[in-house]
């Protein structure tokens, strides 16, 4: 069933349809997660209203390409195509290996964590490659359905390394305290960001979409939102600001700086 959610008298209520991923999408009508209540929010700038609705995992995008509903998010991919027009990254996700501080460990690549022990969400071979795929045969390695235990077992020192998406990492560590202390964890970034978005059947709506967009990700209200779920994150998380971040793709040997996107732009 359909969960209304209400912003200020709308002369059109839009249909989004998701799937359930916190803290990026949450089944709630008015705390729904990091990227749709960024969607929400540019949409209600453009005098929209959003109907929310919640399916499995991969039916979001045929909802959307056969009109069914009016647009869809998070989508990974960056092609339109007819009737599925792609719009600006809403959100930068972050997949990332953590280790614990204190026990100063420096990973130089994915393969290096083989001599290790690596806990990650269930099916994390099938988005990270051949080189992740590799290192999960040969570390002493665990795949968790259950997300929200991963950054405690790191906190236990139960494995050497955790590799998550940054935000669900924190999201879970930070779920009854958000002030929990960040400085036990260090960053090592050795997955590229990925660029999510949202998928309109309307191109016109996209195009306004991306212009609101714009400005809306230099407001206060955007870093609220991200806040909102986290805390106040991100001056630690991007501690690693200005030594050159960069990712190392294991099969081919290039190497992207994506320093620009890792970093928000509140702290470039």
């Amino acid at each position: 069933m359909s969960t209304p959610v209400c912003f200020a008298i709308s002369s059109q209520v839009l249909e989004l349809v998701s799937s359930e991923g916190p803290p990026h999408t949450i089944n709630h009508p008015e705390r729904s997660g990091i990227d749709l209540d960024i969607t929400k929010a540019v949409l209600a700038q453009l005098g929209y209203a959003v109907r929310l609705e919640f399916v499995a995992l991969g039916r979001a995008e045929k909802l959307v390409r056969t009109g069914q509903y009016d647009l869809m998010a998070p989508i990974f991919s960056t092609q339109d195509s007819k009737s599925f027009y792609i719009s600006e990254p809403i959100v930068i996700y972050k997949p990332m290996v953590f280790s614990l501080a204190r026990r100063n460990l420096t990973p130089q690549s994915i393969g290096a964590l083989a001599d290790h022990s690596v806990i990650t969400f269930q099916g994390a071979p099938g988005y990270f490659g051949a080189a992740f795929r590799k290192m999960s045969e040969q570390a002493v390695y665990r795949e968790s359905p259950d997300m929200s235990v991963i950054p405690q077992m790191l906190v236990k020192s139960r494995y050497d390394f955790a590799v998550l998406d940054q935000y669900i990492f924190y999201y879970f560590y930070r779920l009854k305290d958000k002030r929990r202390p960040l400085t036990l964890f260090r960053h090592h970034y050795l997955i590229p960001p990925v660029p999510a978005s949202v998928a309109f059947k309307d191109k016109s709506l996209r195009d306004s979409f991306n212009r609101a967009l714009v400005q809306f990700k230099h407001s206060a209200q955007y870093q609220q939102i991200i806040e909102a779920y986290l805390g106040q994150v991100e001056k630690e998380m991007f501690a690693d600001k200005g030594r050159g971040v960069s990712w190392q793709n294991q099969e081919t040997g290039k190497i992207t700086d994506f320093s620009s996107v890792a970093v928000p732009h509140w702290q470039r």
